[in-house]
């Protein structure tokens, strides 16, 4: 997702331990996993929501197509009957 390689993990990890200290560094990860899970489940439920939606306006298109379809055959000439009038 982010490409980061392991010498980046390796420096922000030395960074984090000298402005955060030995003693509140653990805490500090366990806060960014935490943080890192909610905005995770945040993105799945959006993503999820957003094929919902996209998926409930395909089908109101498809049935208003099907709707205009059903009122021109309603109002289309029989081709039957134009047949019939054509060969007298």
């Amino acid at each position: 997702m982010f490409d980061i390689g392991f010498w980046e993990l390796l420096i922000i990890a030395v960074v984090a331990l000298l402005v955060a200290g030995p003693e509140r560094l653990p805490g500090l990860i366990r806060d960014a996993g935490r943080w890192a899970t909610k905005l995770r489940r945040f993105v799945m439920q959006t993503k999820h929501e957003f094929e919902q939606q996209l998926r409930l306006d395909e089908v109101k298109d498809f049935t208003e197509k099907i709707t205009d379809m059903d009122d021109l055959m309603d109002i289309a000439p029989d081709k039957k009957t134009d047949v019939k009038s054509n060969s007298n």
